[in-house]
């Protein structure tokens, strides 16, 4: 297969097609208007309302007139200051300008998708946000977490985190009888605490008109189990559109609890007329001795993609989507037929950088297409799985247990 770039092809064995190509040709004939993938102009009445890989519940605004950007932490497991883990960067804001890219192939791809100034903690890593119709997706700031626990426990590892994946949505179903039905889910978690252990999340998730739901895990310390798995999904106090579930089970034991004390948030966007709905946990912990209330650590946090059990035919996902992943890498994959390709968009060319796979629409459990790493040290043995929803996409690697890969992708074209 072959990839085409700004400076010529790329073949690649096994690999599907890079849709991201350049325009070009010798013909002096007046060239077509460039086909918009994204709204001309957003200000900040526009509040895409999303997840964070690190379990933050948060509002993005864009004005691309006047080019700047503001991120509203709404519910977050982020300390505000590094060396603590409370209060956390909820209820806090951070804004910046933008700078729109010139980094990938085409105009109609660079119009769409800026560099976020001031939202980095790394220089040579830029934070940046795609934007579509209705959905955008990328980083937002990220931040330096570190504690030296109480008594030896609880210790957080002083760790950087130039930024974290993001996707958000300008529009929300609230209506959670509009949501009901049963899910795939795929994600992935992480415990600072426990020196950033990181755990997959893969489970069937069935959600009620009247809030109560169930789990069913495949992964994680409550495999093979079905349980509700926190309380009854009720709109957030917050005012942010999100459904919010106390005391919700993690996919690990907490650090310092007797029982799970974080909290999920569900936002669930509306594309293409259908829902995706994003599930965060936000974990939380306490460093202080307050009377009644000992310290505690359940700071597993992390984000993952609910899409419904109904069939996927092949081709009916085809196409380029953009993402972040879990190890921080700006993603496009390629989609076409059984094939799958995941590359960084500012470096098409680097075939180190990419990861070729085949994947198979049997579907022995409606909506979950498995995956195969093509040339991999597991053979043919899937070891990924994909879901769908809506022109978004969540994809979960678990090649190496201890390290699960995931990444959400939002089409673009």
């Amino acid at each position: 297969m072959k990839w085409r770039t700004l400076g010529g092809v790329v073949s690649i064995a096994g690999a599907a097609p890079f849709l991201m190509s350049a325009c070009g040709g010798g013909s002096d004939a007046p060239q077509a208007p460039v086909v918009r993938l994204c709204p001309a102009s957003l200000d900040y009445t526009t509040n895409f309302t999303g997840g964070g890989g690190d379990g933050e519940l948060v509002k993005l605004q864009l004005d691309t007139t006047k080019l700047t950007w503001q991120v509203t932490y709404i519910e977050s497991p982020i300390p505000a200051t590094t060396g603590t883990v409370s209060p956390t960067r909820a209820g806090t804001t951070q804004s910046g300008t933008l700078t729109m890219e010139t980094g990938l192939p085409t105009q109609k791809l660079n119009q769409c998708a800026y560099q976020l100034n001031g939202a980095t903690l790394d220089p040579t890593r830029p934070a940046r946000i795609f934007v579509g119709e209705g959905v955008a997706g990328g980083t937002i700031p990220g931040k330096e977490l570190q504690f030296g626990g109480i008594l030896g426990q609880g210790v957080v590892p002083d760790r950087t985190f130039p930024y974290y994946p993001f996707i958000g949505f300008s529009t929300l179903e609230t209506n959670l009888a509009n949501v009901a039905g049963s899910y795939n889910q795929l994600g992935y978690h992480e415990v600072p605490s426990q020196s950033y252990a990181r755990l997959a999340v893969d489970s069937k998730i069935t959600i009620n008109a009247d809030g109560t739901w169930q789990e069913c895990d495949n992964t994680g310390v409550n495999a093979g189990k079905c349980q509700q798995a926190g309380s009854n999904f009720t709109p957030s106090p917050d005012g942010s559109g999100a459904f919010v579930t106390n005391n919700f089970l993690g996919q690990g034991k907490p650090t310092l609890a007797t029982g799970p004390l974080g909290k999920g948030y569900m936002i669930v966007g509306k594309l293409r007329g259908v829902n995706v709905p994003i599930l965060v946990r936000t974990g939380t912990a306490n460093a202080t001795i307050t009377t009644g209330i000992p310290p505690f650590a359940d700071d597993e946090s992390g984000i993952s993609m609910l899409s419904p059990q109904t069939n996927v035919a092949v081709g009916s996902v085809d196409g380029e989507y953009v993402g972040v992943d879990n190890q921080f890498n700006y993603r496009t994959t390629a989609l076409t037929g059984t094939q799958a390709t995941l590359i960084d968009p500012f470096q098409p060319s680097q075939v180190a950088l990419s990861r070729a796979l085949n994947l198979d629409y049997t579907q022995t459990i409606q909506g979950l297409v498995t995956s195969t790493v093509v040339n991999a040290s597991t053979g043919a043995t899937p070891t990924g799985k994909f879901i769908f929803s809506g022109g978004v996409f969540g994809y979960l690697d678990q090649s190496d247990p201890t390290t699960p890969y995931f990444t959400i992708g939002s089409f673009v074209e």
